[in-house]
């Protein structure tokens, strides 16, 4: 429980992933990283009474680190049927019937825990293995030159997703064609494997990223792709901009990775950079020099660096501006 409770995700992480080969020494020298928190959170049981809202499992196998949870649904959070990959209804679900429930880390302090389910996946036959939710981290690795052999995508939180020539592809409540190319980086999904760990089928689920940034640290400053990665041939056309290294970590310019993922920039002298959704609907405005930036849902922010401006150009820390833009981060 408290592994699960203590989620912290904070700037310092990200800044380690990009630093100078010299702070990488320095960091060695230190004392050992704690251990990191998984990404997603995985708990099952059986369906069983519940006066309060959602759906209350209980899990007496002994096998999970919870034997009790309340989970709660949102309208647009994925419910599939293992069996058949089709949606599942959740108004069918009965006492007794096992379900399968993702989830972030972070949870309510109550009794029993309380969730927000980010899949859930019901009737997985007594003779299969429940499929597995995968968050795509970065692009496809190949074990031989040319792109050949089985294709492995790295995970958020850790692992890899293995698919060969034989894997399955289908969408989410669409007739859209997808395949292999279709998992780029914030993709999420749902694999069924076979006996060798391999992808036999990938369930494409609804997006909730506005798009992705790729990101690559150099001796000098901070290389950044948007929607898309650095390779010459398979990325041409992508939009690539330079961040800049600071000592609280790598910056990014605003209207280069705001305009590139489909938003619009301008300057108001009273509010700083402006950036604004397709709708012209505010996202967040943020000062040169401030320490927080201001939205209309949240209201102030703290950052963990001032907005910086430089040659006219105005930089955000690098992991809040993409998470303000709701774009995935992916590290090179």
């Amino acid at each position: 429980m408290k592994k699960l409770l203590s989620v912290l995700l904070t700037l310092a992480a990200l800044s380690a992933a990009l630093c100078l080969p010299a702070a990488a020494e320095e960091a060695k020298e230190t004392s050992e990283a704690p251990e990191k928190a998984p990404a997603f959170v995985r708990v099952w049981g059986k369906v069983s009474p519940w006066e309060g809202e959602g759906i209350y499992l209980k899990n007496d196998s002994g096998d999970g680190s919870l034997d009790q949870v309340v989970v709660h649904v949102g309208e647009r959070t994925p419910a599939v049927d293992a069996s058949t990959g089709l949606p599942l209804d959740l108004k069918t679900v009965k006492e007794g019937d096992t379900l399968y429930v993702w989830t972030g880390p972070a949870m309510a302090l109550s009794m029993p825990p309380q969730v927000s389910a980010l899949a859930v996946v019901g009737n997985v036959p007594a003779d299969a293995a429940a499929p597995e939710f995968c968050e795509i981290a970065g692009r496809a690795v190949f074990p031989a030159p040319g792109g050949t052999g089985n294709a492995r995508f790295p995970l958020t939180g850790g692992g890899e997703l293995e698919v060969t020539e034989k894997t399955a592809y289908t969408p989410w409540l669409t007739k859209q064609i997808v395949g292999m190319d279709d998992l780029a980086p914030g993709t999420r999904v749902l694999a069924w494997k076979d006996k060798d760990g391999a992808a036999e089928k990938i369930q494409l689920l609804p997006g909730v990223y506005q798009g992705y940034v790729c990101a690559l640290a150099t001796m000098r400053d901070v290389r950044l792709a948007v929607n898309g990665g650095f390779d010459a041939e398979r990325d041409q056309g992508v939009p690539q901009f330079s961040g800049k290294r600071t000592e609280n970590g790598p910056m990014a310019p605003i209207r280069a990775i705001a305009e590139a993922a489909g938003y619009s920039v301008s300057w108001d002298k009273n509010r700083g950079a402006v950036v604004y959704d397709e709708n012209t609907e505010v996202v967040f405005y943020v000062q040169p020099g401030d320490d927080v930036l201001w939205t209309p849902e949240l209201g102030e922010m703290t950052l963990s660096a001032p907005c910086l401006k430089e040659n006219g150009t105005t930089y955000l820390p690098l992991e809040e501006l993409c998470r303000y833009l709701n774009l995935y981060l992916s590290l090179g």
